[in-house]
């Protein structure tokens, strides 16, 4: 076979040992990345490694060439069967996040209610890069601070390395928060940061600084030993606040801050919901209005 000068080396046969129920890619000739997340996750991977070890490390990702696949905080451990009798280890590491870093973007997430909403949901909404781009962070890591270390003859990022990036490629596509793991806390610890952080900022002010008129009523109540005849007893409070205002209030004020539905169908899903919101509500008003009135006639 004659080579011309300039074009692209042909590719190796593919040869290693096979592995047996190794963990592989979905698709004959993935990974097809069906998130934005995912899309970004592959454009790095493309970037880390050179073209010749992208194509044969895609191999190795179809044919089920990885013995073992370990993901923690910042660092991807695995275990790859090649051509050598003992399978190569290799391990991937990403720059972390500290924690005042992660405390500012748990912050500033819980200031919306759609990051908590979503994230619950196992959902990554699109915002979140600009949200770390405000705070001087970075969602995803510099491509040239990432670190390959494998124990195979190859200089640099290898086709084993690539092999673990398309394989990190599908489970970032199918659970988004692992990206939060990658870069440095655990999803399930930053979830709950996250709904302790809401509840504080949205009505929880109370648990970290006493109202101070709280305070000064709790003072005021006399001791109980002095309300034994009366404490089963409701005051008349309480016949006033049956007969105050309700609050005004945004209809459907969740569904507006959570904006518009990713699922697709013939009728909006937010509307489908505030409709079936409307009418609980209805009937739950004319439950109330009936018991209330089948008490006034048990007291006539």
């Amino acid at each position: 076979m004659t080579f011309i000068p300039g074009q692209p080396s042909p590719r190796p046969v593919f040869s290693p040992r096979r592995v047996r129920n190794g963990i592989k890619l979905r698709g004959s000739d993935g990974p097809h990345p069906r998130s934005w997340l995912a899309e970004r996750w592959l454009e790095l991977g493309d970037r880390l490694v050179h073209m010749d070890d992208l194509l044969q490390g895609r191999d190795y990702a179809r044919a089920g060439q990885t013995i073992s696949l370990q993901i923690g905080p910042g660092r991807i451990d695995a275990e790859i069967q090649g051509r050598a009798a003992q399978p190569y280890t290799i391990c991937l590491r990403l720059p972390v996040l500290d924690d005042q870093q992660w405390r500012r973007v748990i912050d500033a997430m819980a200031n919306e209610a759609v990051y908590a909403a979503k994230l619950l949901a196992g959902e990554l909404p699109p915002a979140v890069p600009a949200l770390f781009t405000s705070l001087d962070l970075e969602l995803l890591p510099p491509i040239e601070s990432v670190e390959v270390e494998c124990n195979c003859s190859h200089k640099g990022p290898c086709k084993h390395a690539a092999a673990i990036w398309y394989l990190l490629t599908e489970r970032v596509d199918d659970a988004p928060l692992l990206i939060f793991t990658l870069r440095g806390l655990p999803s399930d610890e930053l979830l709950e940061r996250l709904v302790r952080a809401r509840a504080i900022q949205s009505h929880g002010q109370a648990a970290a600084h006493a109202d101070p008129m709280v305070a000064e009523a709790q003072l005021a109540v006399p001791p109980l030993e002095q309300c034994l005849d009366t404490f089963w007893r409701p005051g008349p409070q309480l016949t006033e606040l049956q007969h105050m205002p309700p609050p005004q209030h945004a209809p459907h004020a969740l569904l507006r801050r959570l904006g518009p539905s990713p699922l697709g169908g013939k009728f909006p899903l937010v509307g489908l919901l505030a409709s079936v919101y409307d009418t609980v509500s209805q009937a739950a008003i004319r439950l109330r209005d009936q018991a209330e009135r089948i008490d006034d006639e048990d007291t006539a």
